[in-house]
């Protein structure tokens, strides 16, 4: 069962966004499935680092959007991007340290309620700007 399931309220309408949106949104549910079919630490360590990855991409390349562009709320969305990869670090300790499905799932959820919160705060803010400037 998916911890996330995408939904046409996620939609920004600029098809690349919402394609890596899509991804980030699949490889947490893969995260989560192998927590909950009880994988391997191994298996578990390697979709937390899938999914890293997947949000590391997925940050540069909306920033390199958001500077083309000239958003003047790049600071501010650049700010949040790295306070999440430092809260994420923080869980990926957390779970090296102690690797449980407990401590996986803290990040798993802690994911879940950010990416929803992100994307529709803080993406919507730049969407009028994307479009206004005929990205699509």
């Amino acid at each position: 069962m998916a911890l996330l399931e995408w939904d046409e309220w996620y939609e920004t309408g600029i098809l690349s966004i919402d394609h890596e949106h899509h991804n980030l949104f699949d490889a947490l549910n893969r995260m989560h499935d192998a927590i909950s079919s009880g994988e391997s630490q191994a298996r578990v360590r390697q979709t937390l680092d899938f999914l890293v990855d997947c949000t590391a991409t997925h940050f540069r390349d909306e920033e390199a959007r958001l500077a083309a562009i000239s958003f003047p709320g790049l600071p501010e969305h650049h700010a949040e991007h790295t306070k999440l990869l430092n809260q994420v670090a923080e869980f990926m300790a957390t779970f090296d340290a102690d690797p449980t499905a407990v401590n996986a799932n803290k990040l798993a959820l802690f994911l879940v309620e950010w990416i929803v919160r992100h994307i529709n705060e803080m993406d919507m803010r730049y969407i009028a700007a994307m479009k206004a400037k005929g990205v699509t």
